[in-house]
């Protein structure tokens, strides 16, 4: 039986200040690839109005919005979509994690629950994960949701230690293999880091963090953006945690799609 082709994307922090063009790429490469599903790890939506680092810089906070957040967020993800409608075709299925960067909306209500309403507030509502996704996977007791497709085990992030952290390690990949026994893929870190088990077992263990779809350098991050990989994973013959794999470029997006 052939296995399953998924692509799977983290942090494409759609900001108000970036022009959601990529999403459009991203929509006609996989209108373009027809995988069966496509993977959403979280931080879709960036939320900079609602960020708490910035409360010391005035000059940072004027042009952030929270509509602006909101809208941009569901334009990028109406441009991925689009096509499979316009067309009348066969869509795949799209799974969604909340990331940390939506769930500062949240936060922002547990901090002054008199902000929170749909209309004229703020609401995790705005953001229609009930629209845009086929399963949406909210924090679970603070801490992002992890949940197995095809043997493989998903999520924005695995915690590291007691304290709920999220892992971090320059062996990133090895790391997810060996605290879960499983293949695991998560995002978060913005860096790409792959690694491949293989041993007596019938199948060989996948360890995967897919970088970020990010479409701009940030000014907060300075040589950090270096150690970024833009872009998304393509799983191909995906089955019982095993696949064969596939990196796609931002810029070769751009290149394929960009004209």
């Amino acid at each position: 039986m052939t296995g399953k082709t998924i692509v799977v994307m983290s942090c494409a922090h759609s900001d108000p200040s970036v022009p959601n063009t990529r999403f459009s790429w991203l929509g006609d490469f996989l209108y373009d690839l027809k995988p069966d599903y496509v993977v959403d790890l979280g931080d879709g939506a960036d939320m900079r109005s609602l960020n708490t680092y910035d409360t010391r810089y005035p000059q940072a906070l004027v042009s952030q919005s929270y509509q602006a957040d909101i809208d941009h967020y569901n334009d990028a993800m109406e441009r991925m979509r689009w096509k499979f409608r316009h067309h009348k075709r066969k869509r795949p299925a799209y799974f969604g994690f909340e990331g940390n960067h939506e769930h500062r909306i949240k936060k922002a209500i547990a901090h002054d629950p008199r902000l929170e309403g749909q209309k004229y507030g703020i609401s995790f509502g705005h953001l229609q994960t009930d629209h845009w996704f086929d399963e949406y996977h909210e924090y679970v007791n603070s801490a992002p949701a992890l949940v197995t497709y095809d043997g493989v085990l998903y999520g924005h992030y695995v915690a590291s230690g007691n304290y709920g952290t999220a892992m971090s390690t320059k062996h990133h990949g090895y790391s997810l293999v060996e605290k879960l026994a499983c293949s695991a893929t998560v995002g978060h870190t913005h860096k790409f880091n792959y690694f491949y088990k293989g041993d007596a077992r019938p199948k060989p263990l996948h360890g995967l963090v897919v970088g970020c779809f990010k479409g701009a350098a940030e000014g907060w991050a300075g040589q950090a953006n270096n150690e970024w990989r833009t872009g998304l994973a393509v799983k191909r013959e995906v089955s019982e945690g095993n696949y064969d794999l596939e990196w796609v470029s931002l810029k070769r997006l751009e290149q394929m799609y960009g004209t």
